[in-house]
């Protein structure tokens, strides 16, 4: 089952602390959320079990209406069987209906994708690049085990 591979104790927890995430989203809510706004966005969703809102910021990539992003901690638990959440990208506040997927081909190609655009967020996927920035097939498949892929389909501004 793809939740007990990511919950193993080989796994290294979360990519980003807790207090670094909050100093992001502070700068993603301000008037200078360009500094990180190409490759950063704020996600919230409500949490199954408290009711809960919470928010927190994702490397995305956004084609069109689809936005992807891919993670490796236990909140994507909350987005299963597809929940509305609302996006901030770029300064711009948006709703969606987001769906995950733990398919490791997939998650592959999404990892592949993110990379193109950021080559350096390689170390958040635990992935090797090459001296061409080409990524390491053996790490890279270690990598979509490791991750969900969450792809975002736009709805409307929230």
């Amino acid at each position: 089952m793809r939740s007990q591979r990511l919950s193993s104790p080989f796994h290294p927890g979360p990519t980003v602390p807790h207090w670094v995430n909050r100093l992001v989203a502070g700068l993603l809510r301000s008037p200078f959320h360009a500094l990180l706004s190409r490759t950063t966005m704020l996600l919230t969703f409500t949490r199954r079990k408290s009711g809960r809102r919470y928010t927190i910021p994702v490397r995305y990539l956004r084609t069109n209406e689809t936005v992807l992003t891919l993670t490796d901690s236990p909140w994507w638990r909350n987005l299963r069987g597809g929940v509305s959440v609302d996006l901030s990208i770029a300064g711009q506040n948006m709703r969606g209906r987001a769906e995950v997927n733990t398919d490791p081909d997939d998650v592959e190609q999404g990892i592949r994708a993110m990379l193109r655009q950021a080559p350096s967020d390689a170390h958040f996927y635990q992935v090797r690049l090459d001296r061409h920035s080409q990524p390491d097939r053996a790490s890279l498949k270690q990598a979509a085990q490791l991750h969900v892929l969450i792809t975002i389909q736009t709805e409307h501004p929230a």
